[in-house]
Order: structure tokens, then sequence, then C-alpha cells
């Protein structure tokens, strides 16, 4: 992917962030479908059920930052929670409260007090007068983490994705997401408002037009961006995905926070791999299982694009010609790999454990939960494996505890961002298990079938389509059926 670029001289430097200098951003219109999705990759770490529908509750602005709320009942909870989301889309967190707010004003949400009277009505539109409430007001750094009343305290549950204000992170994807909004509404010239003086002085209004112009017709539009990696002081890249590719837009910023070097370069420019894994692996499953993603493209791997889980690999159970499951399919139990065991992929420690939830039904995945039921287990220092996609109620092991390679940890589901059962699988370098690097997995001693041919590899990074198997298990006939291996059907 070659993407014109341009570079310039840098005065790096850190400063206090001021967003309230800059141009007023342009509202976003983020859909009901966009915040499920988004909520749905931290929603099992803050306790959401499976089941539960989100509702517009409509947007605010303060400090000229944009934000969007919806609404969420918790019926067995008997609570609403607000859900407040970034202009670009990020999910912040949201406010768990006994009753439903009752409006929005131009820069806050109003709740009922406990005498509030909702006939008394509003004066005024934009002028709340009904009573007995309270008012959250947002400033320039979003929702507010705590807001005490004389009979009540909201609290703010963030994200563990968000990057809050005061992270020295913030000012690069409050940038970012300034190039993305131009280039999306093809309103280039926008850029130069962020531009230093001497970035102003070594390129043109035209040239600048041109770069990002040419940047929108070979990408697309840009559909999200990700959290900043910053490399040193005033540097960082920044995972983006357009619509035709994912790649890195790397910023530098001088002391004013101002943009004096920017480039948009492949995703494994931008990020390249921080190597392979030095604690021997091996498959966290028993048997023989087919790679139904996996890989160094889009194309074999879904997960592409995601710091943490670019190299993830997604385990299934099939014959020859690509079948996953007996019958018609249309029940877990139906699936092959349903209920089998998954295992320690080496020893270590339990750092992490999701459990409770619900296994999908076949070709309905969940989008509020990438992992679904997961262990996270640290093997030596900046090495963690992460086992996901676990069915409800299998997992045998718990925070702290020491396991062994090969150990019984949980049973094949169908849990989480999975349309069938499944085994997922990736290696990180922080204990953080929703963010940090990943490592491309390498396993021991393992049998691969590729193209009707058998072969004994003794260290091997699966990728989609190969057929794997651990050779410390008894070694299995190939695969049922009389013809070449099928593509996976990705389902």
């Amino acid at each position: 992917m070659r993407v014109p670029i341009f570079i310039l001289a840098a005065l790096v430097a850190v400063v206090e962030w001021s967003p309230s200098l800059a141009a007023p951003e342009r509202k976003g219109n983020i859909s009901v479908g966009e915040a499920r999705r988004e909520v749905g990759v931290v929603a099992s770490f803050q306790n959401f059920p499976t089941d539960y529908r989100l509702d517009r509750l409509g947007e605010l602005v303060a400090e000229d930052e944009y934000y969007h709320l919806f609404i969420v009942h918790l019926s067995k909870a008997r609570a609403w929670r607000t859900l407040v989301f970034a202009n670009s889309g990020d999910y912040l967190g949201f406010y768990q409260t006994k009753n439903p707010p009752v409006e929005l004003e131009r820069d806050g949400i109003i709740y009922p007090g406990d005498s509030y009277n909702v006939e008394s009505g509003d004066e005024e539109e934009g002028e709340f007068d009904s009573g007995d409430a309270n008012i959250i007001r947002f400033g320039p750094g979003g929702p507010p983490d705590e807001v005490k009343f004389e009979n009540k305290t909201y609290t703010f549950v963030s994200s563990p994705k968000r990057v809050r204000p005061d992270d020295p992170s913030y000012r690069y994807l409050w940038l970012a997401n300034r190039v993305a909004d131009a280039i999306n509404r093809s309103r280039y010239k926008t850029v130069r408002d962020y531009f230093s003086e001497h970035a102003l002085g070594r390129i043109s209004e035209q040239q600048t037009v041109a770069i990002l112009s040419s940047v929108r017709e070979k990408l697309g539009k840009v559909d999200k961006v990700g959290a900043p990696w910053v490399q040193s002081e005033g540097v960082a890249v920044l995972p983006v995905t357009f619509d035709r590719a994912v790649a890195g837009l790397k910023l530098m910023l001088d002391a004013d926070d101002k943009i004096v070097g920017m480039w948009v370069l492949p995703f494994t420019t931008a990020f390249p791999e921080v190597g392979f894994n030095q604690v021997p692996m091996s498959l966290p499953v028993e048997g023989q299982w087919r790679v139904l993603w996996g890989g160094e493209t889009r194309a074999t791997s879904k997960y592409f694009g995601d710091r943490v889980s670019h190299n993830a690999r997604e385990f299934v159970i099939s014959n020859r010609f690509g079948k996953t499951y007996r019958d018609e399919g249309r029940r877990n139990n139906d699936f092959f790999a349903f209920g089998k065991p998954v295992l320690a992929p080496a020893a270590g420690k339990v750092v992490a454990v999701v459990k409770g939830v619900e296994d999908n039904q076949p070709h309905s995945p969940n989008p509020f939960d990438r992992l679904g039921n997961a262990v996270m287990i640290e093997h030596a220092t900046n090495e963690f494996s992460v086992i996901g996609h676990l069915m409800f109620e299998s997992v045998r092991v718990r925070v702290g505890q020491e396991v062994q390679a090969r150990q019984l940890i949980g049973q094949c589901g169908n849990s989480g961002d999975s349309s069938q059962p499944s085994v997922y699988f990736h290696l990180q370098d922080s204990p953080n298990i929703l963010s940090g690097s990943g490592y491309r997995p390498v396993f021991e001693d393992l049998y691969i079938w590729e193209s009707g041919g058998t072969d004994v590899a003794p260290r091997h990074t699966p990728v989609r389509g190969e057929f794997v198997q651990q050779r410390s298990a008894p070694k299995e006939a190939p695969p049922a059926g009389d013809g070449g291996n099928a593509e996976p059907t990705g389902e």
C-alpha cells in the first residue's frame, strides 16, 4: 500500500492540552448498531447482560466537544444506565441510576430527584424547570467522574478502553479524530487549522488537499481511530481502519500541540511485530482442529488491524470439506467442537477470568463481547495468553491459581463474538486483557495437514485453513472425506 506522506521538521515537547482553543467539532451521527458494537468490546467486564437493548437518548456539547448518549434498562438490577460516547464513536462509560434521565440540556444530563414531578413540565426548551432534579454538566474532559448532590452521588464508570483527557496520549487521539473527520467530509483544508506555523510554511494548501484526497481515494473513509501508541515525546502512532485497509497514522507535535509531521503508513510498518513468544506453547486444545482465522492479511484474519488481537488464532473442528457440524447445525451440540476440553497452553498464573456469558445460538454472534467467557494466564514477564469463546459455566480456574501446561481450564463454547463453537487464542505483552501488543504465536511440536499431506513441525505458527494437532497426543487419522481441503467458510 503506497500512500503519499509528508514529513516536516519537528520540535517536540509535552505541554498541557487545551482542546477548547481549537475549531469546533462537527457533530457525528452514531447509530444504535455502531454503539452496540463498541460497547460489546468491553461489555462483559462491566457486567452487561447479553440481551440488553440500547435506545438513543440524544447528544450534548461541552466546550465544542460533542457527546452521544444512549440508555439501557437492566431489568434484573432494576436500574438504568446512561451510556456516553465520544463524537468519534468511542465508548467512554456510563452512569447507573435508579431512574432514567428525564431530559438533556445543551451540556448536561438531567436526572429526577426524590420528589421530582413530571407533570410540572418545562417553561422553555433548554431551560429545565420541573422541580426537584439533578443536573450533571459535562466539561472539556467529558463526563465528570463523580458529582455529589444533597441526597445523591453520581459516579461515572469509565470504559477500560477510555483515553482520558489527562492521559498523555489524549492529544494525539483528539487530533487524529479531527484529521479523520476532515477526510470523511472531504474538507481537507481544515486539517491546516492544526498545523504548526513551520508546517504551514513547508506545505501548501494545494499539496495538503492533494495528499489527503489521495488517501481518501486509495483507502476510503475512516471507520475507526484506535488508541494511540506513544513512541516518544511528541510522537505517537494510531491504528486507523479505513473502508479498504487498516493503516497507521503517525503524528508528530510541537510545543503548542500543533502538527509538524504526519504519515499514513501500512499497518505492519506503523506497528511492527513485537516478535514471537519465548515460552514454549502447545495448542490450547486436544485432537485435530482447523484454523478458522489467523494470518497476516485481512483475508486470513478478522482481527487484522487490532494491536492486541492482530495475531489471534481461532480454532474449530471440521472435516476436510470445511463442515463443522452434524445434522443441520441449528444447535451448539450439533457442532463437533462444542464441549471439547480447552487447555492451558503453558504453565503460569491465572490473572483474569471472564465468566457468566451465555452461549450464542449458531450463526448469531454476540456483538456485545469479543472474547465471551475467557481466561488470561501470565506465563512470563510481558507474556500473557488469552483463551476465549469458552462454554457458559465451564471455566475451571480462578484468578491467582497456578496452572500447569495442558491443564483443563474450561470447555469449547460459542460465547462472545463467535458464530459457531470455537476456541479463541492470542498472546500479548500486557496484563490488561484489552490492551497491549500481540505476539505472533509459535506452537511446539505439531502435526500439520495441508493440501492432502501431513508434516511434522517442531515450531509452527498456524494459518487459516490448516489442520493442526499437538503431537503430545495420539496422532489421529486425516479428516474424513474424499476430496481436498476446502476453504474455511468464515462463519
